[in-house]
């Protein structure tokens, strides 16, 4: 085995963000864990990750750019990766000493496999007695649906998400992978939170999670309102969010005040629409016959009319851009979410972190890797 350190010094670009010297060793695949993971290594952690011979399944995956899948680019960047057979025993030797070197242990296999490979937490805690294991499951360590496939659709499912959406029509699963973004969010919070807890005790956390108990946090402050009081008995009370159309395209309009609701009525020139409003009592049905009323005014004229008409009375209201409309996006542009790297497949474009740490933007630091690139000369 190498005499070079397992972790490396921090990749190109970490001084002065707020995880520098953090080392994470990520063994997750799919979206969750890998996401959670970059966020932590733009903040400044050196995120190793930790692949079989042939690669994350992730990598496999959507749309790809010279054989490369964007969604695991996307996912992956700012990282190292080392290629490892956890059934040989010298790889496992390997891994062993990776986990004795880290301050964070990643993993989302399904709950029986860390036993199987002599990686459960005891283990892990004997090897680095300072170690955040992170463990991530689709439903739980233990349980009836434990084993099962933890998929984003079935989340969705599962969680009342896709009937949700459907607001009394057919459910609607989003197309978007919104719970595995959601859980990686989750995951990076308390992964931050074990590692101060660790810091102030000295010892090992076993930290654990699940989507399906992190979705059920996520949705429950408005989806649940009319369960959250064990005898309440009103109806669901779903608040219509409706796209409406323009002359060339689409607009978002959500008044919620009085005064919100009396300016949109003027703006499109019909201020005495508001004492028919007030005669109707039930708040879903006037909030309904609002927007079928607004919606025919609005399609004389053209989504860049009707957005300046609104802003300037005052009115909240926002374009439909598509995604390549969002890149032109005024706000995006002068916030400077967006830079572009290069890539042994092409030039790409990468969101910065979200956070600014005293100013500084915490763009990516690195493209993300290719199977082993980083693994040690005698490997």
């Amino acid at each position: 085995m190498t005499s070079a350190p397992l972790f490396p010094s921090p990749l190109d670009g970490a001084a002065g963000r707020p995880l520098e010297g953090v080392k994470v060793l990520e063994c997750s695949s799919y979206l969750s864990g890998p996401l959670c993971a970059q966020m932590l290594s733009d903040l400044g952690a050196h995120v190793l990750k930790v692949e079989p011979p042939t690669g994350d399944p992730y990598r496999n995956f959507g749309h790809k750019q010279g054989g490369t899948s964007v969604p695991w680019t996307n996912a992956n960047h700012g990282k190292k990766s080392v290629s490892l057979d956890l059934k040989a025993p010298q790889d496992m030797q390997r891994m062993k000493a990776l986990i004795a070197e880290a301050d964070l242990y990643i993993e989302n296999w399904r709950p029986h496999v860390s036993a199987s490979l002599g990686l459960g937490y005891e283990a892990t805690r004997a090897l680095n007695p300072r170690l955040v294991h992170f463990s991530i499951t689709g439903f739980g360590a233990d349980g009836p649906a434990a084993s099962e496939p933890a998929y984003d659709a079935l989340l969705q499912g599962r969680t009342g998400l896709a009937f949700f959406e459907a607001a009394g029509g057919t459910p609607k699963a989003s197309e978007s992978y919104l719970v595995d973004k959601i859980v990686a969010v989750f995951c990076a919070q308390m992964a931050l939170a074990a590692l101060v807890k660790r810091d102030r005790t000295g010892q090992a956390v076993h930290l654990q999670t699940s989507m399906l108990d992190i979705m059920s946090y996520f949705n429950f402050t408005d989806m649940f309102q009319n369960m959250t009081y064990l005898e309440d008995t009103a109806a669901p009370a779903y608040t219509p969010q409706p796209i409406l159309a323009t002359l060339d395209g689409h607009i978002v309009v959500s008044p919620v005040t009085g005064k919100q609701l009396g300016r949109t009525l003027e703006a499109v020139g019909h201020p005495e629409w508001k004492e028919d409003l007030k005669r109707i009592t039930d708040k879903k049905e006037m909030t309904r016959t609002f927007f079928e009323r607004v919606a025919g005014p609005l399609k004389t004229r053209s989504s860049a009319e009707w957005v300046a008409v609104f802003t300037e009375m005052d009115v909240p209201v926002a374009p439909v851009n598509s995604p390549r409309e969002h890149f032109s996006d005024p706000q995006v542009l002068h916030n400077r979410i967006y830079s572009e790297m290069d890539t042994p497949s092409g030039r790409i474009r990468v969101p910065r972190h979200p956070a600014q740490i005293d100013g500084q933007l915490l763009t990516p630091r690195s493209p993300a890797p290719a199977i082993g690139q980083h693994n040690p000369p005698d490997a």
